[in-house]
């Protein structure tokens, strides 16, 4: 299978790349930087104008992942606009140059959990309420919708995927990255926001791979949406500790009870939908925290 990777140099994206090579399929990327860090055909793209007529005239792809966009929360909220065109704006273009030139492959979307915000109820369902909190997640369901529209009027062949709070080796940003950050020369009690009971869904990266590899080749694509994570619950109070320990031993830490804007309070997702198609987690908090710690270690060394 031949499959185009978009934003293949980041955190989902770069694991995509490895994941699909490793299976022998045909794999290339495109992304904004200027060397890609393993051995694929690779395209240099533009922010402002990326060169997606090219990349899809060079070549007919099997299927499209668009693991591209922000996926910052908090700048989100100081950077609207710039958060909109990274996540909506850039949707279109890419469901637009399918459209003209290869109205056939698969597109799976990745957009994201927090479209749901504050949910009314546990476990959230792909068709409950959608109250974004932030302008990313605002921009991420706008996104869906476009999916849904190019679905609809040009029968694209589409799926989207809202991924919990995805985790593991490579990811340099949000919670864990900014604990290992404080531990670095610093012995004191670490500052962490929030009390510590809210609760994420929290799924490994590979177990989100496998996930998609399960839609890739099991799921209609007739514009389905899924909940990618594992189905249980952990606060985060517990996620820290397990991390910390794996990390730093006996490291002190404590929360300040401040929520930071954009940030939801409790998350489980229903994946229902997903294990139709053939996706078991395989991978539990504890042991992919205990991945992540280790490779934090190793390139702190």
């Amino acid at each position: 299978m031949r499959i185009l990777i978009l934003g293949s140099e980041g955190f989902i994206g770069s694991h995509c790349v490895r994941f699909f090579l490793s299976y022998n399929h045909n794999v290339a990327g495109a992304d904004l930087f200027e060397q890609p860090l393993q051995q694929y055909a690779y395209t240099k793209v533009s922010r402002l104008s990326p060169e997606l007529d090219e990349i899809f005239t060079a070549e007919i792809f099997d299927a499209v992942i668009n693991a591209s966009g922000s996926g910052n929360v908090p700048y989100s909220m100081t950077h609207p606009v710039l958060d909109f065109e990274a996540n909506s704006l850039d949707t279109i273009r890419v469901l637009d140059a399918i459209r003209k030139h290869q109205p056939g492959c698969k597109y799976i979307h990745i957009s994201s959990a927090a479209v749901y915000g504050n949910p009314v109820r546990l476990p959230i369902q792909e068709d409950d309420e959608k109250i974004p909190l932030s302008p990313y997640g605002w921009h991420k369901l706008i996104s869906e919708q476009l999916c849904k529209e190019y679905t609809k009027i040009f029968t694209l062949n589409t799926a989207v995927v809202r991924p919990f709070s995805v985790y593991g080796p490579g990811l340099k940003k949000q919670m864990f990255w900014d604990i290992y950050q404080k531990t670095l020369g610093n012995k004191g009690s670490i500052e962490l926001h929030g009390t510590g009971n809210e609760s994420r869904d929290y799924i490994y990266i590979n177990d989100m791979i496998h996930a998609l590899d399960c839609i890739l080749r099991n799921a209609p694509m007739q514009g389905e949406v899924y909940n990618l994570a594992t189905g249980e619950e952990t606060t985060i109070k517990k996620a820290v500790e397990l991390f910390l320990h794996a990390l730093d031993g006996t490291r002190e830490y404590y929360f300040n009870n401040t929520v930071r804007p954009g940030d939801p309070l409790n998350w489980r997702a229903d994946i229902s939908k997903l294990k139709v198609l053939g996706f078991n987690s395989q991978v539990s908090v504890s042991k992919g925290l205990q991945e992540l710690a280790e490779w934090l270690i190793k390139i702190r060394e």
